[in-house]
């Protein structure tokens, strides 16, 4: 692209003054992130475009500053982010897994290592880097000066303002960019993606545009985050395989409307916090469930809209085709009729929620009204390529059509004049054929037709006699000759002359037209958000209908610490995505009157499901690999995005105190692109939720420690749940192979020890299954069994149940001998307690800002303190 710029600009300067009968030069260029016609968008999902400018955190060089612009070309919007990320680029990996960027900007040389292993292993693989020389984009200042000159003021605010705010950018700048003025890493970002548009010559569209926004990746304070590891482990997106098959997305997602998709992806990512929106989501819900009839007035009114949101924004760019106008505003009036009627129908409904949202949206009648008395309307709308302003409203167009008529009247009188000299009826053997006339054009007549590209040309029989001397043959075939006449030619090229002119104007006109659609801009993109709200109601309907029963309405309860108790809760991708009734559901309880942490003990379950039992099934492998402890957790999780959505849970019962954050530890893996070992994975991760959890989290530890030795697995393992269960206090699952968890923690009043029940037959070293989470300890991880059933040689077996057997004597001996030289000693997590108390007593340690963290630190470790001494 650059190379056909540089070239296009050398040679316009080496041609300089030179006629061309053909000039070529460069339009616009399209990219993968940033293409805005129909045709060549395969996606209704948003392709972004992000540009990103990373600067190095004075006061802490691990964490990085970042400044992200991110455009959506066939909306024309842009969002602005800046912000400060940790280590782990918490922040940048879940912005990047939310919007799944086509194309990725950014300066050479800018990105730190850390940040470009992240980058490639989070974006996708089709998504294409650009990378900018220093020399390019626009810098800190440069920016503010361009945004200055895309969005003048007045003069008269000019002349009012004072140096100080000369200085700054002016109001007539997007509000948002305002916000983020002080921002040099946005600005930053902004200024690169201005430059390269404007090197894609595709600038002044999409910034005329004005459609800017601020966007927060994390929403935190406002909604459930989902990081984008939570993304990720819960398949909230994307499957582990990269597509959408079976992931919560795919399964929830029924909207039918191209932007209601797009608005539920947003939906998706940042479920509700507050308990009167989800309550009131919930009573739109129930009353969409509850009136069937209603659906099928929306699924009619729905049907074959087009993308409006999209074509909105080519119309402000003048880059829209007439009969795709003409679509857009007949859907308008459909959908301005059909959301009144709504309107009325929902007005009867058990809660006010739809009803105010249907009558939030402005009548368009008006406006489309407005719009159609400029022009004729065309008798059929299916072919029309051009619009004719109707009389009175383009002086210019009426004045051409004045000439015109004139002119092929006179041609017609002229045609007169020429039988009446010649002395007989030029019909049929002398013929006048002539373009159709224009205003017999807009109302459809087909009485003339043309002959090549001449006009007026008299058509006689092959050697007519009698032919006038100043006719001049201009082509003949064996029975027909035609003629040139040169007494008509002046007015006949007169006539050629107002018809340009005429096209001129009637391209003109509809410029005016798309110009007067733009006014209204706000008004067509609230009336597109309305319906796509509603669109994304009913796909929360739909599938809370998919889901079977039992399914229940979710309750909710305010408190200061979060809690959630489940009763009979089933797997909600297994109920959706296929036809299994056999899965059995579970009653999941963390927080309230019972510990907030669940240690969950036993064997891998889900291995062997998948081997023993579908091996060979093939597509359906992947949904049905998760039975086990890993299922639980990931059900429960994925219950709470459900019931904090606003949509019916597939449990007979759910209560629960909303959740601000989801926060996971998921799986064994390395990180190749990140440099990371599977056991440093393991740690930065776990470090986030150290850091980032609070009382109303929920935490989701899989098998930490086990990319390490046993023993320093286990003692990082233990270090890691006490922390969790006596400070950060969330709401967590703690999944382990290490037994000994069990017996260190069983006085802490705050973990519970819970395992997935099994019926265990030693001398066929067989299990059977019973998904069951009952409380207490699971005697045993039961490796060998798992290995027999998954086809491991016996050999190998037995001698692994002897090795096993030996060293868990060992281990066991090697207990009792420590327990007795520590006999009446307190334990090391006691120890840890009673230290924390000291220091806090001496003032080397204060307590926690947050008085709810507060109030629960002392009160678990007071119940600590009375079971050691019971103990």
């Amino acid at each position: 692209m650059r190379m056909a710029a540089d070239k296009s600009k050398g040679k316009v300067s080496a041609d300089k003054g030179k006629d061309k009968i053909v000039r070529r030069e460069l339009n616009k260029v399209y990219t993968n992130g940033t293409l805005v016609d129909a045709e060549l968008l395969t996606d209704e999902q948003a392709g972004h475009c992000i540009s990103i400018f990373e600067e190095e955190a004075q006061d802490k060089p691990e964490n990085n500053k970042f400044g992200i612009c991110v455009l959506d070309c066939s909306t024309s919007q842009f969002d602005l982010s800046a912000f400060e990320d940790d280590i782990c680029r918490t922040k940048l990996e879940t912005m990047m897994r939310q919007l799944r960027p086509k194309e990725l900007l950014f300066v050479k040389g800018n990105l730190s290592v850390a940040t470009t292993r992240l980058l490639k292993v989070v974006l996708p693989a089709a998504c294409l880097w650009t990378g900018l020389r220093t020399v390019e984009g626009f810098k800190y200042e440069e920016t503010l000066k361009e945004l200055k000159t895309l969005y003048p003021q007045e003069q008269e605010d000019e002349d009012m303002a004072d140096d100080e705010d000369k200085a700054l950018l002016p109001p007539s700048v997007p509000e948002p960019i305002r916000t983020m003025e002080t921002s040099k890493n946005a600005m930053r970002a902004l200024g690169s993606m201005i430059w390269y548009l404007r090197q894609l010559n595709i600038d002044k569209d999409i910034l005329s545009m004005k459609n800017f926004n601020v966007y927060d990746p994390m929403k935190q304070g406002l909604g459930l985050t989902l990081d984008g590891q939570t993304l990720a482990h819960i398949e909230v997106l994307l499957n582990n395989e990269g597509t959408e098959e079976g992931s919560l997305l795919k399964l929830l997602g029924r909207c039918v409307t191209p932007f209601g998709k797009r608005l539920f992806r947003i939906w998706l990512c940042m479920p509700l916090r507050k308990i009167s929106d989800i309550n009131a989501r919930l009573d739109a819900v129930e009353d969409l469930i509850n009136n069937p009839t209603f659906e099928a007035e929306f699924a009619d009114l729905a049907k074959g809209l087009p993308d409006l949101e999209r074509i909105v924004s080519r119309i402000h760019a003048k880059n829209c085709k007439v009969r795709d106008f003409i679509k857009v505003l007949a859907a308008f009036k459909k959908l301005s009729r059909g959301i009144s009627q709504l309107a009325d129908i929902s007005e009867s409904f058990k809660s006010k929620a739809i009803f105010g949202l249907l009558r939030s949206a402005p009548d368009l009648l008006p406006n489309i009204k407005n719009v159609e008395n400029m022009y004729v309307k065309p008798t059929s709308e299916k072919d029309v390529d051009e619009l004719v302003p109707r009389e009175g409203k383009d002086e210019v167009y009426d004045g051409i059509m004045t000439e015109i008529n004139e002119l092929e009247e006179e041609l017609e009188g002229d045609l007169k004049k020429m039988e009446k000299k010649l002395g007989y009826d030029l019909a049929p053997s002398l013929r006048l054929t002539r373009l159709k006339r224009l205003s017999q054009l807009a109302q459809g007549n087909k009485a003339y037709a043309n002959i090549a590209q001449e006009i007026y040309l008299v058509e006689t029989a092959a050697g007519q006699k009698g032919i006038p001397d100043d006719w001049t043959k201009s082509s003949s075939t064996k029975a027909k000759s035609r003629w040139l006449v040169r007494s008509l030619q002046s007015k006949v090229r007169q006539l050629k002359e107002a018809r340009e002119n005429r096209s001129t104007a009637i391209k003109a006109f509809k410029f005016r037209l798309f110009g007067e659609f733009d006014t209204d801009r706000s008004v067509w993109l609230r009336v597109i958000k309305v319906f796509a709200e509603l669109d994304c109601l009913f796909s929360l309907a739909k599938s809370s209908i998919a889901i079977g029963e039992p399914a229940c309405r979710p309750e909710f309860v305010e408190g200061d610490s979060a809690w959630l108790d489940f009763e009979e809760l089933r797997h909600p991708t297994l109920c959706l995505s296929t036809s299994l009734k056999s899965f059995i559901p579970n009653n999941v309880k963390l927080g309230g009157d019972v510990g907030k942490i669940a240690l969950l003990t036993g064997p891998n379950m889900a291995q062997v499901f998948l081997i023993s039992t579908l091996r060979g099934i093939g597509f359906l492998i992947q949904y049905f690999i998760y039975r086990g402890k890993s299922t639980v957790m990931r059900m429960t999780a994925t219950g709470v995005i459900m019931a904090q959505l606003g949509m019916l849970v597939p449990a007979t019962r759910a209560r629960l105190c909303p959740v601000n954050a989801i926060i996971t530890r998921m799986g064994a893996y390395d990180n190749m692109f990140s440099n990371a070992s599977t056991f440093k994975v393991e740690l930065d991760e776990c470090c986030k939720i150290l850091r980032d959890a609070t009382p109303k989290s929920l935490v989701i530890l899989d098998e930490l420690g086990r990319g390490t030795s046993t023993y320093d697995g286990m003692a990082i393992a233990a270090a890691v749940l006490h922390q969790l269960a006596t400070h950060t206090l969330p709401l967590s699952f703690f999944a382990t192979h290490y037994g000994s968890l069990t017996d260190d923690f069983s006085y802490h009043p705050n973990i519970r020890n819970m395992h997935m029940s099994t019926i265990v037959d030693d001398e066929k070293r067989d299990l059977v299954f019973l998904f069951k989470l009952i409380e207490g300890a699971a005697t045993s991880s039961f490796g060998t069994h798992v290995a027999n059933i998954a086809g491991v040689p016996m050999s190998v077996v037995e001698r692994a149940d002897i090795v096993s057997k030996n060293f868990a004597k060992q281990f066991k001996e090697r207990m009792q001998v420590k327990q007795m030289k520590d006999g009446g000693r307190l334990p090391i997590a006691a120890h840890a307690d009673f230290a924390y108390l000291f220091k806090i007593v001496t003032g080397e340690l204060s307590m926690p800002d947050d008085t709810v963290r507060r109030r629960e630190v002392l009160a678990g470790l007071k119940q600590t303190v009375h079971r050691y001494i019971k103990k």
